[in-house]
Order: structure tokens, then C-alpha cells, then sequence
């Protein structure tokens, strides 16, 4: 019996990088257009960026690229010659590689593992030749200014790590054009940085580079070239310099078409408002008895917005599914309106505490329901029964789409066909916009109150300028109906302009409460537990 041949490992990429055309490209999703007639051009030794609102085409547009999906219309060339057939197999030969939004790597396997995934290199009887992928892994890495600890299981790296994890992966399959899909969404702005570093690395040396972004502020420190997508086509691409001392104004001008949105500012905090949400030594202990939260005290009044910042890993998430009671290691105590959670059922809690996690699709939303069922995952028992139930759902269906400006506005398509940021619409709606309080019953305490609280992490995370906008509106005109909210964000320009206070957490520890006024620095040296000069 003759063995299966060992899978084909990438040479090593060739001098230069591929240049990428996209010549009036167009492709549907059944009667929604997501890119018509679109061009482009993508040239090597420079860091392009790709800029739009939600639904407009940007993450479409570098999957045609990376043959991740075949176009309706028009042509792909990869250095002169049409990208045939329009395969991520096809574009990889041709040294185009992307990497996605969310991570595609196995956590439970090593980083040198996932990095050789697919493209196994063997020894002669097909033993796998792990020695020799450290090797050029390593001289991968040192070319590109990439620090990974080769022998780390995956699921213990950082978020930065994981993100240049996937970076050293299409490396490793010598692309030489490298599409990245919104790579700083999960970053703290230190990490985010220094990924830049690394990508303005590869683009000096000659590699293509194209990301896309929803932070402006990332397009005018890092980008060569921008280019500005709505509704599906191109209206902008120029250089990136020579921008008016308004150039986040100008950019987001070009994004939407006319004027933005007016900057949502912190509601007024009455004086002397009550805790309505009140955390006590909250403790949880994860894998090797680490404490991942170390007797976490706060308070937060109604009516206020509180802030945590911390660099990504700290405790945040942990905290967030504490609060949710999804962590069943979690000690301590946690309050609503004076009444301690932990004897509560699920649906009491879920009708007094709004939450929102920050991996939408493995903690928001079910990807193959409709939208619909999606805006009110949680909220049917509290509708009545029958027609006038389905009626009631119905209707509160249409107010959520219509107050969130979901688009596309169809309740009946499935809510993976959305893109991010109108996936994350989604779960901030449920999260903030419920119409009544539970009803006594089975798991609900008698007297359960109306939406008290709400917990949000990354609310904005992968949503355009007025996207950000609405939702920021809306937690804005929670605080103003007496709700207390934790806003848990990478995002310290948003924590800024929403909260009243900012707590810094580090390694599992409430470690400094801050005025929003205070500097960057300080913060900064509260996330990192570098004492003041």
C-alpha cells in the first residue's frame, strides 16, 4: 500500500513582493451587492489600508484578492496574470497569503504546530521534520522582527502574539503579498503598535501589505496608501499624506458620504446616585491554581459609565464571564440593586444584567440563526405567549434593527452572513435595548428588577465611525435611564470620552481608579506597573 504523498512545503518567497490587481471586480451574496465594479491596485514595498463603513465591501474586496472567494465580475491578476482559478490554494502558489479576522489556529497545539499546519514538512519514511521547521521558522521571525515562543501551546500566547502567529503562517507558505482583515480589533493600542512595526518591516522590504481598519488613527500614523470604500465600490484611493490638519475629519468624511455624526459626550452624573452594580473580592482561580482574578472590589452607581482599561490577558474577560455567571470557579460577591446574584437563575440575571463578551461568535451570537432570532436570543419569556407573543417579537425584531441600523434590515438572513460590525450591532442591542422587566416565574426571582446593569466588553470592536456613534448613543441614553455600566474596552480614546471613571486592571487586580482627564502616561504606567519618575 503506497503511502499518501506528504504535503508540499512553500519554498522560501521569492525577492519581492506580488503585485495585486483588482480590475472592476464584483461579487454577491444572493440579492445583496457587496462589491460592484471595484479597482484597485496593490504595490509592492508599500502598506496599503482599506477604510469604509460596515457593509461596504472591505473584507470582501481582499477576499477576492487572496482567492478566498471568486468574483461575479471582472479579474484578479497577481503580478501581470489572472488569478486562475480563484482559490486560497491558487493565491498562495502565487505568494498571495491573508489572514483572517478571527484566528484560525488550533489552541490546544503547539505555536510551531499551527505554523506548520497544512504544509507539514517530512523526512524521508514521512517522519515530520520539526527541526527543520524551527529553523526557518526562527529565521523567519528574525527577518521580520517577530518574537513567538515556538514551543508555547497556543491558547497560553497573548492576543498580539496570536495575531503575529498568523502573520509567521502565511509567512511560512512564502507569500509575499500578506491581506490582513481588521488585525488590531483585538489589540491593545502597545500591541497594535508594535504589529504596525513588524507590518512597515515587511513592506520594506518589499512584501505587499493591505490591512484592513476601522481606526483612522492607525491609517494616518502607518499607511503609504489608502484607499476608502462605500456601498460596495471604490471613491477614494491616494496616497497617505498631504491630509489637512483634519485628516481624521477628511477621511471620515470620504467614508461616509457627507458630514459624521456628532461626537457622543458622558451623560451628567446625578449626585449621590446609588450602586446599582457592586462587586466584592471576586476571585477566580484557572488552570494550574493561577489566580486569573484577584478579589476584583468596585462599585458602580446608576446612572454612571465606568471604564476598564488593561493590556489584553489581565482578567479582563474572566471578570466579564464572572459577572455573567459563565465562570463556575468564581468566588466572591456580586450585586445588583442590592439584591447578590449568586442565588438568582439564569433568567432573573439575564433580565436585571445586560452583558456583552468580546468574541461575538463564540459568545454572542449563533452564526446560522436568522437575525431575528438573534436580536432576542434571551428575551422571549419575558414576551407573552401565542399570537400576541409573535407579534410583540416581531416588533421588537423591527425597533432593534431600525434603532441599531442593522443592515442589511432582514430579520430572516442568517446573522454569519453580516458583516462584524453589524454582528456586534446585534449583541449591543440585546445587551441594552430590553423593552420590559422578566415576569415572576420558574428561575426569576419575585420582584426580579428591570435591566439594572449592563456589562459591555470591546462594544465597539470592528464597528465604522457611525456605527461606533450608535452604540455609543445608546449606552450614553442607558446611563441617562439610571442603568450602571462597565464598559470594558482596548479602546482608551473611548473610555475617555464615555466614562466617568477608569478602573486599570493587572494581572487580575484592580491596580489604579483614574479620572478620565489623567494622561495616556498614567494609565499607561498603571497597566504596566511601572512606578512614576
Amino acid at each position: 500500500m503506497t503511502a499518501p504523498p506528504a504535503p508540499e512545503v512553500p519554498a522560501p518567497p521569492a525577492p519581492g513582493g506580488a503585485a495585486i490587481e483588482l480590475d472592476r471586480v464584483s461579487r454577491s451574496y444572493g440579492a445583496q451587492i457587496a462589491v460592484r465594479a471595484a479597482s484597485l491596485r496593490l504595490a509592492p514595498g508599500a502598506l496599503h489600508a482599506v477604510v469604509g463603513e460596515n457593509g461596504a465591501g472591505k473584507s470582501t474586496l481582499l477576499k477576492l484578492a487572496a482567492g478566498v472567494l471568486a468574483p461575479d465580475a471582472g479579474v484578479v491578476r497577481v503580478d501581470g496574470a489572472a488569478l486562475r482559478p480563484a482559490t486560497p490554494a491558487e493565491a498562495a502558489r502565487r505568494g498571495v497569503g491573508m489572514v483572517h479576522q478571527h484566528f484560525m489556529l488550533v489552541g490546544s497545539f503547539l505555536a510551531l504546530e499551527n505554523i506548520v499546519l497544512g504544509c507539514e514538512p517530512a523526512l524521508r519514511g514521512g517522519r515530520l521534520d520539526l527541526a527543520g521547521a524551527r529553523a526557518r521558522a526562527g529565521a523567519l521571525m528574525e527577518d521580520a522582527g517577530i518574537e513567538i515562543p515556538l514551543d508555547a501551546v497556543t491558547s497560553s500566547l497573548t492576543v498580539g502574539e496570536r495575531q503575529k502567529l498568523e502573520i509567521l503562517r502565511v509567512l511560512y507558505r512564502g507569500a509575499r503579498a500578506i491581506l490582513l482583515d481588521e488585525p488590531t480589533a483585538v489589540l491593545s493600542p502597545l500591541e497594535a503598535g508594535a504589529l504596525y512595526a513588524t507590518l512597515r518591516r515587511l513592506a520594506r522590504e518589499g512584501r505587499t501589505v493591505a490591512v484592513v481598519t476601522h481606526r483612522l488613527d492607525e491609517v494616518i500614523r502607518f499607511a503609504d496608501h489608502v484607499t476608502v470604500m462605500r456601498r460596495g465600490q471604490v471613491v477614494l484611493s491616494r496616497p497617505a499624506v498631504g491630509w489637512s490638519t483634519d485628516a481624521e475629519g477628511e477621511l471620515t468624511r470620504a467614508i461616509m458620504g457627507g458630514e459624521p455624526p456628532p461626537r457622543v459626550e458622558r451623560p451628567p452624573l446625578a449626585e449621590g446616585a446609588p450602586a446599582a452594580l457592586e462587586i466584592a473580592g471576586l476571585t477566580v482561580v484557572g488552570a494550574g491554581g493561577r489566580l486569573v482574578l484577584d478579589g476584583v472590589t468596585l462599585a458602580v452607581r446608576a446612572g454612571e459609565i465606568a471604564g476598564v482599561a488593561g493590556v489584553e490577558g489581565n482578567g479582563q474577560r474572566e471578570l466579564v464571564r464572572a459577572l455573567a455567571g459563565m465562570e463556575p470557579r468564581a468566588a466572591g460577591r456580586v450585586a445588583v440593586c442590592g439584591v447578590e446574584l449568586s442565588s438568582w437563575g439564569i433568567r432573573a440575571r439575564r433580565a436585571c444584567l445586560g452583558v456583552v463578551h468580546e468574541d461575538r461568535h463564540a459568545e454572542g451570537l449563533l452564526l446560522d440563526a436568522s437575525v431575528g432570532d438573534n436580536l432576542v436570543l434571551g428575551d422571549l419569556g419575558a414576551l407573552p405567549r401565542g399570537a400576541r407573543g409573535r407579534d410583540a417579537e416581531a416588533a421588537l425584531v423591527a425597533r432593534r434593527i431600525a434603532r441599531f441600523g442593522v443592515e442589511p434590515p432582514e430579520p430572516s438572513r442568517l446573522a454569519g452572513e453580516l458583516s462584524g460590525g453589524n454582528q456586534q450591532k446585534i449583541v449591543v442591542a440585546r445587551a441594552l435595548d430590553r423593552v420590559a422587566p422578566a415576569a415572576p416565574g420558574p428561575g426569576v426571582a419575585t420582584g426580579a428588577p428591570r435591566r439594572a446593569a449592563a456589562i459591555l466588553a470591546q462594544p465597539t470592536r470592528g464597528v465604522d465611525v457611525g456605527a461606533a456613534a450608535v452604540i455609543h448613543a445608546a449606552i450614553a441614553e442607558a446611563a441617562r435611564a439610571g442603568l450602571a455600566i462597565l464598559v470594558v474596552s482596548a479602546d482608551l480614546a473611548e473610555l475617555r470620552r464615555l466614562c466617568h471613571r477608569l478602573f486599570v486592571m493587572r494581572k487580575g487586580r484592580i491596580v489604579a481608579t483614574l479620572p478620565p482627564a489623567c494622561s495616556d502616561e498614567q494609565i499607561g504606567r498603571a497597566m504596566l506597573g511601572v512606578e512614576a519618575a
